[in-house]
């Protein structure tokens, strides 16, 4: 059982007015809910008051005042998927990374359900009322929010939390993790990319937690840096190391019936000259509009969509209420099909198959499978690459095929060191950037930051070999 924090705030309720009249108006439009700026407010407080006031006292004003109350603990434990306040006086539930579904030992009352509720709505500049009992909206740190009030949800309000981690994943994360295998990462990257000439349009599916946004936002560290990026979700939940990057996010419908779409705002997006497209999920009209955009010129775009399969994303985009025209589908070059399974009891998220869009032949849409995951080895599996997209890379860059697939395991190989290095976000980022002005100085960069003496080996080899050293 996560038991949360042992901190009986009720039993202190005078010292934290005692506490709250020394700090004055110093906190009064404070919200936090990232573990360290909740540790930094609470020792700064604790270095000015900490000789009258207890650190049980100082954390409860923290966590009741300027954070999630009850739920504080849990916001502040990196473990935690997800958090669900799923009625009032039962037991919180929180979906733990390593053991699943847990029950906590915390319960908290209808009035402090809906007090917490308006605190978010308040901060993400939404409306929730007994008319309007719906809310999206997102914390500080950027975890996503739904809440429902009792109007909808008879047994009581309820508020479930999707945390995200305070780093966000990386593509080498996903290699080491085995959601993606080294080789199959570096033909993204080289797709994300487009050799400086046709970058590939890309959409990621999968169910509800399968780890959509987590690839894509992985897959978008591959866009080089001089390109302008424009993302657009209802909430805000990728996360880019880029400079260059404006995100956008949709606003529900106020009193007066105001609301900004996701078509709205990816038909403003286009006036804003962007290089790339990000798109959080498709589900309605938008994708028209992507679409159209796609067959316009605007390569490179990224999206994600609710689907189990490459054939399932086609007949959901052909259908209502997306309406794709079977002769825009051929523009997206790319599905990344990804799930969530059980393996030997431990919950794992993989892309389990890798197609592209090759053409049309009557009302058919066809396809290619370039990559599918192999039971056996447990490992995706290049099927075949030589498809329509790589065809289009070799004809632009006067390139052979060969070369291309050359190119793909030069990239694979440092894939692979930065796994081995362990390289943070930044690193990754900056690795990546400095391939695309200088290859030889980005791997010679890296071997000598990863390998003491000796050669390193990979799938192919000698991986200084592949790397051209």
């Amino acid at each position: 059982m996560e038991r949360g924090d042992s901190i009986r705030c009720k039993d202190y309720k005078k010292e934290i007015e005692a506490l709250k009249l020394k700090l004055g108006s110093k906190h009064n439009k404070v919200f936090i809910t990232s573990r360290d700026k909740i540790i930094k407010v609470i020792d700064e407080i604790k270095s000015e008051f900490g000789n009258i006031f207890t650190e049980e006292v100082i954390k409860c004003y923290v966590y009741e005042e300027l954070s999630l109350g009850e739920l504080t603990p849990l916001i502040m434990d990196d473990n935690l998927e997800e958090i669900m306040v799923v009625a009032r006086e039962r037991h919180v539930f929180v979906y733990n990374r390593l053991r699943g579904m847990t029950p906590t030992q915390i319960f908290i009352d209808e009035e402090k359900i809906r007090k917490l509720i308006g605190k978010i709505a308040k901060y993400s500049g939404r409306k929730i009322s007994n008319t309007s009992p719906l809310l999206d909206a997102r914390l500080p740190d950027g975890s996503r929010v739904n809440a429902t009030l009792q109007g909808v949800s008879p047994r009581g309000s309820t508020i479930t939390i999707r945390k995200f981690r305070r780093e966000p994943l990386t593509i080498t994360d996903l290699i080491r993790y085995g959601t993606l295998s080294a080789y199959s990462a570096a033909f993204l990257w080289l797709a994300v990319e487009g050799m400086h000439s046709r970058p590939a349009n890309i959409i990621v599916i999968g169910g509800t937690a399968s780890g959509k946004t987590t690839t894509l936002n992985a897959l978008s560290s591959f866009i080089p840096e001089d390109e302008r990026i424009i993302s657009i979700e209802d909430v805000l939940e990728i996360n880019l190391a880029h400079e260059h990057w404006i995100p956008l996010e949709t606003r529900p419908p106020d009193s007066e019936g105001n609301e900004i779409t996701m078509d709205d705002l990816l038909k403003n997006a286009l006036r804003m000259r962007p290089d790339r497209m990000i798109v959080g999920e498709v589900r309605a009209e938008e994708a028209l509009t992507l679409f159209t955009a796609m067959n316009t010129g605007h390569d490179g775009c990224i999206a994600t969509l609710h689907a189990n399969s490459a054939r399932e994303t086609l007949n959901r985009l052909r259908s209502h209420p997306m309406n794709v025209p079977d002769i825009m589908i051929p523009a997206l070059n790319l599905i990344v099909s990804q799930r969530r399974q059980v393996e030997k009891g431990k919950v794992v998220r993989r892309v389990f198959e890798i197609v592209e869009i090759s053409g049309t032949e009557g009302n058919n849409i066809l396809t290619n499978t370039l990559f599918k995951f192999d039971i056996k080895s447990e490992e995706i599996k290049e099927v075949i690459l030589s498809g329509r997209y790589i065809e289009e890379l070799s004809t632009l860059n006067n390139m052979r095929i060969v070369d291309i697939k050359t190119e793909i395991s030069r990239r694979e190989a440092l894939l692979e060191l930065m796994v081995e290095k362990n390289l943070n976000r930044r690193d990754i980022h900056n690795i990546i950037q400095l391939y695309y002005n200088s290859p030889d100085m980005a791997t010679n960069n890296l071997i000598h930051s990863t390998t003491d003496s000796g050669v390193i080996m990979g799938r192919s080899g000698n991986r200084r070999g592949l790397l051209g050293i």
